[in-house]
């Protein structure tokens, strides 16, 4: 046998050899951990809802609106409107708004005048503004004077409608239906039934509203979106809404 014959075993055992380094590699990718969703920035809100990732439910809802901040103290978030189709969610609008000048409140944190949002899962009752865009919800059309929303801490007013005089600390509904942002508005209930009782000094007047920039607590985004979403919406449809921390595991 010729001597150039010999080196094939070396060329064997090179080949073992990569093929030993390439499953190692495959096995510290394996096993390697993974980043989460999101920190992968991936959170998809009505995925979520599906698969049991939200750390709030849907409830009787068939609609379902998410208000997802990056952060506490940010005031942007991004919008996103879920539908239910059996047993599935299915996306069904995305669209960029705007929350309290302050963020959002941690959890349970929310408190009158704290100039934040408050995190968790709220129903959607009823609607105003100065007239129905084509909503299943009961609509208010608000007069030019005359109706209040009250925010005075020890009133029995607060958190309810009323109409008359508005008093210095409740939310002239009139004034800034005039002005603009309660052009059209949804009631968020929260602090007030059917969510839960009302305590006072937990907070008042929370709507989804016209606007374009940090609210006082409240969540805006631009009229045709919004008018889009209410013409959605039935009685008991929520929205969930906080920090991406908050709101997914």
């Amino acid at each position: 046998m010729s001597t150039r014959a010999r080196p094939r075993p070396h060329g064997r055992r090179a080949v073992l050899a990569l093929l030993c380094l390439g499953a190692a590699l495959a096995t510290v990718a394996v096993h390697a951990p993974s980043a989460t969703a999101k920190e992968r920035g991936a959170v998809r809100p009505c995925q979520a809802l599906g698969l049991g990732l939200s750390r709030y439910g849907a409830g009787s809802a068939r609609h379902v609106l998410f208000a997802v901040a990056a952060d506490y103290g940010t005031t942007e978030v991004a919008i996103t409107e879920c539908t239910r189709r059996g047993v599935f969610w299915r996306q069904t609008l995305t669209a960029p708004g705007h929350v309290g000048r302050n963020g959002f409140a941690e959890p349970g944190a929310k408190r009158e005048g704290d100039g934040k949002t408050p995190t968790g899962s709220h129903s959607l009752t009823e609607a105003f503004g100065e007239g129905d865009p084509g909503t299943a919800l009961p609509y208010r059309t608000l007069r030019e004077s005359g109706d209040c929303w009250g925010s005075t801490i020890g009133d029995g007013r607060y958190n309810r409608y009323y109409p008359g005089e508005c008093a210095p600390a409740d939310e002239n509904l009139s004034e800034y239906m005039r002005s603009g942002p309660y052009k059209q508005a949804v009631v968020i209930d929260y602090n007030r039934p059917p969510d839960s009782p009302i305590v006072q000094g937990n907070g008042s007047a929370i709507f989804m509203h016209i606007g374009a920039a940090p609210t006082a607590g409240c969540v805006a985004l631009a009229r045709p979106e919004l008018e889009t979403v209410m013409r959605t919406l039935h009685p008991r449809d929520r929205i969930i809404m906080g920090t991406r921390q908050a709101l997914f595991p």
